[in-house]
């Protein structure tokens, strides 16, 4: 074992630290996110067996490691399924990081003290009322019905909007920053009875929304006035007043925290026990997947591609079709590599009529990553090639038999004379013959056309706008 440990150690070298750190700082920032998930206790069972399996590794525990192996390809399935909602609000927040940065220059107190005064003198009113304050997550797609709006937040806004006498007093208003961007909107409905108890209805949609994103929910009780804050599923009424303040600034401090200057002891111990956490378990995943220093040889079967092959050349039957390449490297090394993207690159830009005698080099050879290339099999390959060229051919009109009884022909004439093919540069074309199909004699009554077909030789073909086919003219007359 100390002598396993020893390699490793011997092993790391600086594009691995980099690997270990880059799935180090994920790791963190899921486990941060999971701090807060609905989900997290089932996630961390899921991460239990992961340590096992990578425990298993370790000691080379082979049914262990089987039996993991196969339970992983289905729960990979599981986590993605139960997950889902959780994984959406991850992404959501991390693709909004970004927004968050822009909007720093928000007055935080006067923001937070027109929103806890509004409420507070609703409340004081009986006037029923239910607040979202949005922190870091997306809330979009959570709302329904309602009006969209931009108007600047104040108290009076807030007062007006929750008025009994007016239609947006049944919805939710949501707050960003010293905005107020939806207004009447509906929010989901929690089915947390427990935690509901004989709440009303403002209470459960508060409740919804807070299990479902990171946002504050503040309820006004219509019947008693008495103030709700729901914050990660879970609600509770405010025994004081007072306490509303405090609680409205947090959720402005955490969708616009402060700038502060960077301080290496506070970034170190701030979540300490969660960054030894990522940190150890990627580099329990490097060991299992990636440390690996073991030099393998494997062959591929490559298969040969031409670029720049002019569109009057042709290469007749290349043989071989495929090489067969050998690649070494580590196991890790081979795990990136794509086989289907191999190829064999020829450049035929240059290549001659003829016979063309082509050495098979290891700069041919493409995307094969960081492995080594040992060998080419074969060493090089010969391609015949030739080139186009247009000819113009006379064509000879056959026929067969004799004319009927009585009747003399006295002339048979192709319409076009000539014909436009498209032949290799390595036939002669002295030696080229076009013809007709045969004619019968026959049939040929009277002076009439007719249409016959060409006979050209295999090597040659017809140009896209030429048809295949002629007219031939016959001049008939009688004895």
């Amino acid at each position: 074992m100390m002598a396993t440990i020893e390699n490793l150690i011997k092993n790391i070298n600086l594009p691995n630290v980099i690997d270990i750190a880059v799935i180090a700082l994920f790791i963190y920032i899921v486990v941060g996110w999971l701090k807060k998930a609905k989900a997290r206790f089932m996630f961390l069972g899921m991460l239990t067996l992961g340590v096992l399996y990578v425990f298993a590794r370790f000691f080379h525990l082979y049914l262990t490691t089987l039996l993991f192996q196969e339970f992983f390809a289905v729960a990979l399935i599981m986590i993605v399924v139960i997950f889902q909602e959780d994984f959406r609000t991850f992404f959501e927040r991390v693709a909004t990081l970004e927004i968050t940065r822009k909007h720093r220059n928000v007055p935080i107190d006067q923001n937070a003290l027109m929103v806890n005064n509004a409420l507070i003198n609703m409340s004081r009113k009986n006037v029923g009322a239910l607040v979202v304050i949005q922190e870091k997550d997306p809330l979009d797609r959570h709302l329904e019905a309602g009006t969209k709006i931009d108007a600047s937040l104040s108290e009076l806004l807030l007062e007006s909007i929750f008025d009994p006498h007016v239609p947006t007093h049944d919805g939710a208003v949501v707050i960003d920053g010293n905005r107020v961007v939806h207004l009447g909107t509906h929010l989901p409905l929690s089915t947390n009875v427990k935690e509901i108890g004989r709440l009303g209805t403002r209470h459960a949609a508060a409740l919804g929304l807070s299990e479902r994103t990171d946002a504050l929910c503040i309820v006004v009780s219509e019947e008693n006035g008495m103030i709700s804050v729901a914050k990660d599923a879970r609600i509770r009424e405010l025994s004081d007043v007072s306490q509303l303040y405090g609680i409205i600034e947090r959720a402005y401090r955490t969708r616009f925290p402060r700038q502060r200057g960077f301080k290496p002891l506070s970034f170190l111990t701030h979540n300490f026990f969660e960054k030894i956490l990522a940190v150890l378990l990627a580099f329990g995943l490097w060991f299992a997947f990636g440390s690996s220093t073991e030099i393998v040889r494997r062959d591929f079967v490559v298969p040969i591609e031409y670029r720049n092959l002019s569109a009057r050349t042709v290469i007749e039957d290349p043989k071989p079709k495929e090489v067969t390449v050998t690649l070494s490297g580590t196991e890790k090394e081979f795990n990136l590599l794509k086989a289907k993207e191999l190829t064999l690159s020829l450049d035929t830009s240059k290549i001659k009529s003829g016979e063309n005698l082509i050495e098979l080099t290891p700069d041919l050879i493409k995307n094969y990553g960081n492995l080594a290339l040992v060998n080419i099999d074969p060493k090089s390959i010969t391609l015949k090639a030739y080139n186009l060229m247009s000819v113009r051919l006379p064509i000879e009109v056959r026929t067969e038999g004799r004319a009927a009884s009585g009747l003399n022909i006295l002339e048979i004439k192709a319409e076009p004379a000539e014909i436009t093919l498209i032949i290799p540069d390595t036939l002669p074309k002295e030696q080229l013959i076009v013809s007709t199909e045969p004619i019968p004699l026959k049939d040929i009554l009277q002076t009439t056309t007719v249409t016959a077909k060409l006979n050209v030789p295999p090597e040659a073909r017809f140009p896209a706008d030429v048809p295949s086919e002629v007219k031939v003219n016959f001049i008939v007359e009688e004895k």
